[in-house]
């Protein structure tokens, strides 16, 4: 399933000056209306794009896609002036008993706990453990401890250090398990902008109109490509995200197929697009972010007071309506609210002749059909609004 997050929240407990400057020299210019900075439509562009074809997906690939170095994996534990020899040859017992290679010795003033990783080409990596061996026998490392008698959870974490190198399984880290470096490459390759127009294309023209960088390739992991096969991709796309950026717009996307992506980091330190079926998949890029700063710096034209009356009009055109005045653009969670059996077209709206924000209004259109708005900001920084459920948690700062 899908969570709504923030770029904080999977940021959080590491530095983020590098990824927010990703999105602060573009917020810094999304003042004016978005509509200003959207590329004009071109529709023979659209159909020579949709007309190439679908690029190379790694169609049902959910195994590694790289060679995996040999990895050579070398555990050091140091002891202090209280040294226990008895637990120091029982964990030297158990390392020999597990084929690790351990060497105990008494620990130096600089000496810190850590992992290190060296490579020598792309086909040899020498990963070295260092850990601090208590006079009880605990072993201390960065993120983890291991009691007296747990050699065999030890292994186990070192054939995941063997497999992946220093950084380890990327299952159930922050951001994919991904460094601050490799997130922000991901970030740029995403942050591109959509150049195809989408609104009643067909989804396979739509999917084909995607352009992503070598370094990280799109792939469709097995269950996404049984999904896929259900799909009809005939049938046309329901909104328009051109000139959205290519990660908010293909997480969109996706989404209305019963599907998502997410960074996928392999084995041998490659980083590919992994598209995954929802149904099975917790924490996919998320359609849009929550803002750093308030929403009247990000969207001012939502918040000018102006004379705004409608009635005997549904709730799309109300928003569409809005847009044409303000310029930024609404995009629904269609996926949402097509599960809670909601219809935005069914229920009619009158709206009495006041003066008021759009940013107020929205709020009572919309709770005709229990729905909610946010504003978000795409990885490029371009605010939308983004209409879903009341019962969708709202995104967090």
């Amino acid at each position: 399933m899908m969570t709504g997050w923030s770029l904080g929240d999977v940021m959080s407990g590491w530095s983020r000056t590098c990824v927010w400057s990703l999105l602060a020299v573009a917020i810094g210019s999304a003042a004016p209306p978005v509509s200003a900075q959207t590329p004009p439509r071109n529709p023979q562009r659209s159909r020579a794009i949709a007309q190439q074809g679908p690029q190379p997906t790694g169609k049902g690939s959910d195994a590694q896609t790289g060679k995996v170095p040999t990895t050579l994996i070398q555990l050091e534990l140091l002891t202090g002036p209280e040294a226990n020899s008895l637990k120091a040859a029982d964990w030297q017992k158990a390392c020999e008993e597990r084929k690790i290679s351990c060497t105990i010795r008494r620990g130096l003033q600089d000496d810190q706990p850590g992992v290190i990783e060296k490579k020598r080409g792309d086909s040899f990596r020498q990963v070295t453990v260092v850990g601090r061996l208590e006079k009880t026998g605990r072993l201390i490392f960065p993120d983890r401890t291991f009691a007296p008698g747990e050699s065999k959870r030890l292994a186990e974490w070192l054939d995941e250090l063997k497999t992946y190198g220093a950084q380890g399984t990327p299952e159930g880290q922050r951001l994919w398990g991904l460094t601050e470096k490799q997130f922000t490459s991901v970030m740029e390759t995403l942050a591109a902008p959509l150049a195809i127009e989408t609104e009643e294309v067909p989804l396979a023209d739509v999917l084909a109109g995607f352009r992503f960088s070598p370094t990280h390739p799109l792939r469709w992991t097995t269950q996404a490509e049984k999904k896929r096969s259900e799909v009809d991709l005939s049938a046309p796309c329901a909104q328009s995200v051109r000139g959205f950026t290519q990660g908010t717009a293909l997480a969109l996307v996706l989404a209305e197929m019963g599907l998502g992506f997410r960074p996928r980091r392999q084995p041998d330190g490659s980083i590919d697009l992994a598209v995954v079926d929802l149904d099975e998949a917790q924490h996919v890029w998320p359609i849009g972010w929550y803002r750093s700063i308030p929403p009247d710096k990000v969207a001012p034209s939502l918040f000018v007071f102006r004379e705004i009356h409608f009635s005997d009009i549904d709730i799309p055109g109300a928003l569409a309506a809005s847009t044409a005045v303000t310029g930024i653009q609404v995009l629904v969670d269609r996926a949402n609210l097509r599960a809670k059996e909601i219809d935005l077209a069914s229920h009619e709206v009158d709206f009495p002749l006041r003066k008021t924000t759009w940013a107020q209004a929205y709020d009572r259109l919309l709770s005709k059909a229990t729905c909610k708005y946010e504003l978000l900001i795409d990885e490029a920084g371009k605010p939308f609004v983004w209409v879903t459920s009341l019962q969708t948690p709202n995104r967090k700062p």
